[in-house]
């Protein structure tokens, strides 16, 4: 608040006196309460300079949350005024108005709103022939200059339609008084008896006491409740000193404005002189004044020169009555005209507010409605588009599934062909089959490899008989396992240089001389049915031993022979094939039918993940991104100051601007930083060092101040906070919180702020919005208006554990650092878990900030900052 109208004309002048007569009406005894009048005067020769402090304090709100609101705002406002003599008055005059508007919005804060918006007020400053000033509400002061009266304190009061407690006081004027200026302060409720040419015309009756005297008699018979103040400056003049005389007046009482200077007589001449002077003076007052009985008001009469008038002064009187009687009412009537004029306006207003949002309103759904109908429609193409698509897939499938049908067709038509072709040649190789056996029966002697494709005929007639039975498929199995001979080959272990591969090689070798081995039983078989054959054919029902010898022996020395025609190498694959077929199997089957040793297999837990853990989180996001915007390994806190994200370190204060860093450094000798937090009232960074000194940094001048402060039995382990003008200081000893109000230069004397006894000896963590959290032993506790009030956060699967707790007056949401579980923890002011992030960074957090206007939070680790997107 800046002085509106400063007065350039300092011309030096004698300072006038100011005589102050204050007038205080309240009519109910129950309104005392909600008024007040104050006049403060200099206690010493050190706040004279500041001069006198007079006004008034009125709630026009009579609840009991009201009462005694003017009483604390008297204080507040004398207490800052007077605090620092140093200051100029206007510097003075307004830190005293902005102390009052922060003491009004702390009462808003805590509940106490029934007097917003009914709060009339006017403060005003005599200092030398100065005057400064400022009003609230409906509070009028008045200026009586050359015959002439002005409203001088005209659109100072706050024009807001939403009245808000920091807006109370908003302007100050400033103005140089001069000789026989009369100033009135008051409220608007005068005009109800008084207007203002009504107030001008009796400044210019009456002077001095009496026009003091018909106003308050006035105001006392019409109104209830009414504060008014009327100050007058007059030359000081030197008192003139005479003899005593028995009955002369004490100076003191003469008017300044009517005192004569006497002339050199005798004393019994000025005896008699002053004796007829003093009746004649008493009987122009009882002519020319006329106090009237009913109302008490004091009305003129002028001066009774002719006897005519005289006889008409009665009639005067009456008719003075009339006229303001009729004024009066012509005021009361225009007052209530403009009044409901005003109201009309402010309704038309709102109403016109009202349909303008109702319009929007509209709009509004009919721009969704178009929006829900465009979406539907596009909806309905993408289902068409997606319906003919499948449409056309379908066809392309059942024009695959018709393809692969007739292949498969034309395919079981080619099986059947190959199967008809087989049959044939079985049935031709039957043929030679019987042709052979006859051949057999009348040769008793055949050789070796004649017995054996006899052997391998007989076979295959078995074969062409349970064909019958079978399926195409399976003829053409069987017949391959019959005809066809495995080519066995047998690999070279050379080629593997490893030892473990010998077993492998071994293992496919022997899987390769299976089928041969049941090549030779299928062979024993047909053998079986050839020497069973032939005994049936034998007339005599018993076989001749030369023929049965002949058919299962065979002939040794063609085998020697053909044996003995191979080479050596040959020789030696035949050995190990026979040694294969004959050995290798028992050793096989053995191995096969071994008993297995139970195989006991222990399943051991799998160590969940951090992430496992945290899964069915509410709201848990995985993927948050980090940013890191600073490396500094001595970080102590981070805080939003001024808008802009502030790392406080051991030694420095860095401040970021777009992300450009900025340091200072703290001074020297003040040791090392314990602590910092930020006062935004005051645009203030309170820094606690170990040496127990407050310091602050201002981010805008970016200068460093010392602080007096009592921290006596406190020290830089004890957490701290802010809110408005206070500094908080919680004390585990003293299961105490300390509050220190901001003074000039520092800050006050501490005063107990807790007022029940919960136990704080555990508490690591406070953070203040308008009520103070504190963590004790992984538990949030809350305070309000210095007691302990039930708070209770949503719990989640995973219990959170409070490593750090931030909220501020300025957020919508209340934020827990999990480092433990390496995540976020976004709570409503109502204790509902809204949103968690997740990041391994997390781990290594030591401080947290969050600025919601931005959507970012801002944690800083033991490396650096580093910021997150909120959601």
């Amino acid at each position: 608040m800046s002085p509106r109208n400063s007065d350039k004309n300092k011309d030096v002048i004698k300072e006038l006196e100011k005589t102050i007569s204050p007038i205080l009406v309240v009519n109910n005894s129950s309104l005392k309460p909600y008024v007040e009048l104050f006049e403060y005067a200099p206690e010493n020769i050190y706040q004279q300079p500041l001069g006198s402090l007079v006004g008034f304090f009125e709630v026009k709100e009579f609840s009991d949350e009201s009462a005694y609101v003017v009483n604390f705002l008297t204080s507040v406002l004398k207490k800052e005024y007077y605090i620092n003599p140093k200051r100029p008055v206007t510097e003075s005059l307004d830190s005293a108005l902005h102390k009052v508007n922060m003491a009004l919005s702390e009462l808003a804060k805590h509940g106490n709103v029934e007097w917003l918006g009914k709060i009339n007020a006017a403060i005003c400053v005599l200092e030398k022939n100065n005057a400064h000033f400022s009003v609230s509400g409906d509070a009028k002061i008045f200026l009586y200059r050359n015959q002439g009266l002005s409203e001088i304190s005209e659109d100072l009061a706050s024009d807001s339609l939403e009245p808000h407690p920091l807006k109370t006081f908003v302007n100050v004027s400033s103005g140089r008084l001069e000789k026989n200026d009369r100033m009135l302060i008051t409220s608007a409720d005068i005009f109800h008896i008084l207007p203002t040419s009504e107030i001008k015309k009796n400044f210019q009756r009456f002077e001095g006491d009496k026009f003091v005297q018909f106003l308050k008699t006035a105001l006392s018979n019409q109104i209830e409740m009414i504060v008014s103040i009327v100050v007058e400056m007059t030359e000081v003049i030197p008192v003139v000193t005479t003899k005593a005389l028995p009955r002369k007046k004490s100076p003191q009482a003469a008017n300044a404005f009517s005192e004569q200077t006497f002339a050199n007589t005798s004393p019994a001449n000025n005896l008699a002189q002053e004796n007829e002077l003093a009746m004649a003076m008493e009987a122009e007052e009882n002519e020319q004044e006329y106090t009237d009985e009913k109302t008490g008001h004091i009305y003129i009469q002028g001066e009774t020169i002719a006897s005519q008038e005289a006889a008409h002064a009665q009639m005067n009187l009456y008719w003075d009555m009339v006229k303001e009687k009729i004024s009066q009412g012509s005021y009361l009537t225009k007052n209530e005209i403009r009044k409901r004029f005003s109201l009309y306006k402010k309704q038309l207003a709102k109403k016109k507010a009202l349909r303008k949002i109702e319009k929007e309103q509209r709009e509004q759904l009919r721009a969704e409605e178009n929006k829900r109908l465009e979406e539907e429609r596009v909806l309905q193409e993408v289902q068409r588009e997606q319906q003919l698509a499948q449409e056309a897939q379908l066809q392309q499938v059942r024009l695959k599934e018709e393809s692969e049908r007739q292949q498969l067709y034309l395919e079981q038509e080619a099986l059947l062909a190959k199967t008809a072709n087989s049959k044939k040649k079985l049935e031709t190789k039957i043929k030679i089959k019987d042709n052979y056996t006859e051949t057999l029966s009348s040769s008793s002697q055949l050789s070796f490899k004649e017995k054996l494709q006899l052997a391998k005929l007989e076979q295959q007639g078995n074969a062409v008989i349970d064909l019958k039975n079978k399926t195409t498929q399976e003829a053409e199995i069987f017949e391959e396992e019959i005809i066809t001979e495995p080519e066995i080959k047998f690999e070279s272990p050379e080629k593997q240089s490893e030892a473990m591969k010998l077993r492998t090689l071994a293992l496919e070798n022997i899987s390769k001389i299976l089928p041969l081995s049941k090549k030779i039983i299928a062979y024993a078989k047909i053998g079986l049915n050839k020497l069973s054959s032939a005994i049936t054919k034998n007339e005599a029902g018993v076989a001749k031993p030369n023929q049965l010898t002949s058919i299962i022996t065979p002939h040794f020395s063609k085998i020697g022979k053909l044996f003995s025609h191979f080479s050596g190498k040959q020789k030696l694959f035949i050995l190990f094939a026979l040694a294969l077929i004959f050995i290798a199997p028992l050793f096989i089957v053995r191995f096969l039918n071994r008993p297995k040793a139970p195989t006991i297999v222990e399943l051991q837990d799998a160590p969940m993940t951090q992430i496992g853990a945290l899964a069915n989180e509410k709201g848990i996001d995985f993927n948050t991104q980090i940013q890191t915007i600073l490396s500094n390994s001595n970080i102590v806190t981070t805080l939003i100051a001024n808008n802009n994200p502030t790392v406080v370190t051991k030694n420095s204060v860095i401040v970021l601007q777009n992300n450009q860093p900025k340091e200072f450094p703290i001074p020297a000798d003040s040791g090392v930083v314990a602590a910092a937090t930020y006062m935004k009232d005051l645009s203030l960074i309170l820094i606690f060092t170990d040496s127990n000194r407050i310091l602050s940094f201002s981010p805008i001048s970016e200068k460093f101040s010392n602080n007096n402060i009592n921290l006596s039995n406190l020290s830089s382990a004890n957490p701290i906070g802010t809110y408005l003008t206070y500094m908080y200081v919680l004390d585990q000893k003293t299961n105490q919180i300390y509050r220190f109000p901001r003074a000039d230069g520092g800050f006050g004397e501490s005063t107990n702020w807790l007022k029940d006894s919960t136990p704080l000896a555990d508490v690591s963590e406070i953070t203040i919005d308008d009520n103070i959290y504190a963590v004790a032993n992984n538990k949030v506790l809350k305070f309000f208006k210095g007691k302990a009030v039930d708070f209770t956060l949503e719990s989640s699967t995973t219990p959170v554990n409070f490593d750090k707790i931030y909220t501020t007056p300025d957020l919508q949401n209340f934020y827990a650092l999990d480092t433990q579980n390496s995540r976020l923890v976004s709570y409503s002011k109502d204790g509902n878990i809204l949103t968690q992030y997740h990041n391994e960074a997390f781990k290594d957090a030591i401080s947290l900030s969050v600025d919601e206007q931005n959507k970012l939070a801002y944690i800083a680790t033991s490396q650096g900052l580093i910021s997150l997107e909120l959601q």
